[in-house]
């Protein structure tokens, strides 16, 4: 399933652009992401392990393509991470997507477009469990696994509604500015937990790939190439 959907937005990229004036933009970003942690961190209270911050931080990528007039069309790629500790246990979250998204851009000024767009693809969540023990010795390092584990339900369809302003300003290169987007991430699908290897977690709390999503990024917008014929 994963191949198959990189492999489904990379052909994205070929659709043909029937714009007056071609346009690409490449948009590397910060994102945020509110997860649904809450059934998870009273687990973890209960056993006395630190408790997760509900807000992930992390990076993406997106690439665009102006495919008529006004619509945008491309791939995007984000991941958020976190890592809390106490003096027994370190857990690493992590949360990563790849998605198509198609958008509306609407000029408001030269400077400012606003675009509402709604993005279809796949998010994996996944924890990392690791004791903290101390110094340990070689020959007992051998004969465990170090007091850690990775657990995740793997890739589940989602899709992530988002408006977003785009800032830009004309230079002799392209257009360059700033793209803020606020939306929400959902997938309606149950997480069924598993360990590395493919065995099933039993009894996890009954959570959701659900929450608010947002970024501050870069919008790079080259100049369309220009062709002179020679008399």
């Amino acid at each position: 399933m994963k191949r198959s959907l990189i492999l489904f937005l990379m052909l994205m990229l070929l659709v043909p652009g029937q714009a007056q004036e071609p346009e690409g933009w490449l948009i590397p970003f910060g994102c945020a992401f509110e997860h649904d942690i809450a059934g998870f961190n009273a687990k973890f209270a209960e056993h006395n392990l630190p408790l997760v911050n509900k807000r992930l931080y992390g990076w993406g990528l997106e690439l665009r393509s102006l495919v008529s007039k006004n619509i945008l069309f491309g791939p995007l790629y984000f991941r958020t991470k976190d890592r809390v500790s106490n003096d027994s246990f370190q857990i690493y979250t992590e949360t990563w997507g790849i998605m198509g998204e198609a958008g509306f851009k609407v000029p408001v000024f030269n400077f400012l477009n606003i675009i509402p767009m709604v993005g279809i693809g796949a998010v994996q969540p996944a924890f990392q469990f690791r004791q903290v023990s101390g110094d340990v010795q070689f020959d007992t390092l051998l004969r465990s696994s170090g007091g850690s584990v990775s657990i995740s339900p793997g890739l589940k369809p989602a899709g992530l509604a988002a408006l977003e302003l785009a800032f830009t300003l004309p230079t002799q290169a392209g257009r360059y500015g700033l793209a803020v987007r606020a939306g929400y991430l959902y997938s309606p699908f149950e997480l069924n937990w598993h360990l590395s290897n493919g065995r099933s977690v039993l009894g996890t709390p009954n959570s959701r790939i659900q929450g608010y999503w947002g970024s501050l990024g870069l919008t790079i917008i080259p100049a369309p190439e220009v062709r002179t014929e020679e008399q």
